[in-house]
Order: C-alpha cells, then structure tokens, then sequence
C-alpha cells in the first residue's frame, strides 16, 4: 500500500505537468499576493504580517498559489513545489514544540535536483527570520534522513498513520 508520501507526489506529478494548470498559476500571481494580504485581516498579528511579506518577497523567485489555508510555493519550471503555512501547533503535540507558532511544511516535491533544496532552504530561512519553529510529518526513513540534514529533529513516529515528526528548532538570529 502507498505511503500518504508516494500518493502526494503521484497527485503533484499529475498536475504539476498540466498545462492548463500551469497557465492558471501563471495568470492568477497578483490574485495570489492579494489573497495572502487579505488574509492579514483574520490574523494581523506582527508575525503573520511579517511571514505574508516574506513570502511575497519569494515571488520574485517563485509562482505562489494558494489552495484553501496553504500556501504553494512553485518553481518557475513547474519542476518542484512545496506547501506550508503558519499556524499554532496541534494540540495533541503541542508538549514537543517550544514556540507558539510554527511553519508546518506539508509537502515538498521535485522533479529536478536541486529545487526541493532551494525551496525548502528558503522557506526554513523564514522560520528562522520568524524565530520559530519548522516542522513536517514523514513516513519514510529515507526521507528522515534527508530533513535531519537541514537540522530537523526526529521526534519519533507518532502521528495516527505511523508518521514521524520531525522539528527543526528555531535558531539564534
């Protein structure tokens, strides 16, 4: 049986290579960044103020687009993407983290060598700017293996499908 890990990345293959995706990501930047301002008005906290213009500096570098509560962050060559937002952590692990926000990280996918890479070091760039903390679920030990190179921390697989969790703590600016 597919790990959520393998149906995510079959699911990011399939659109990623739309064309009439890839168009409407194209198209609708500015109704992005303005939908990422907006949002300041459910939380216009200092914090959410300065990780909404964070990520928009990165759209510079990147396509932004916005799906539901996530934010989507894509390479220009529709060759990567990752998905992440800021938010308090679940209650039900809250014990593990030391800050009372977090960058959760839900998803990052590449295609080519290298973009995941750029993507999640700039979004980690974030969190440290931020002074929180990064974190993300994996089933994979492979994949554990490859955040622990970026200084995230294995917490152990205790998430309902057997996931680890996996912190980076926030860093001294």
């Amino acid at each position: 049986m597919p790990t959520i890990t393998e149906i995510g990345h079959q699911q990011f293959k399939l659109f990623i290579n739309n064309n009439k995706f890839q168009q409407h990501v194209k198209k609708e930047q500015e109704n992005m960044a303005k939908g990422l301002i907006i949002s300041l008005l459910t939380n216009p906290t200092g914090i959410h103020q300065t990780f909404i213009q964070e990520v928009i500096q990165l759209t510079k570098k990147y396509y932004l687009y916005c799906d539901g509560r996530d934010i989507l962050l894509i390479t220009k060559d529709f060759k990567a993407i990752i998905k992440f937002n800021i938010r308090k952590p679940n209650p039900l692990f809250k014990q593990h983290f030391n800050t009372s926000w977090i960058i959760e990280i839900d998803n990052l996918n590449s295609l080519k060598k290298g973009h995941g890479k750029m993507l999640l070091k700039d979004i980690l760039a974030i969190s440290t700017k931020l002074n929180i903390e990064a974190c993300l679920w994996t089933e994979s030990d492979d994949n554990t293996k490859y955040f622990e190179r970026y200084k995230f921390e294995s917490i152990g697989k205790i998430g309902k499908d057997n996931e680890n969790l996996m912190i980076r703590r926030k860093e001294r600016v």
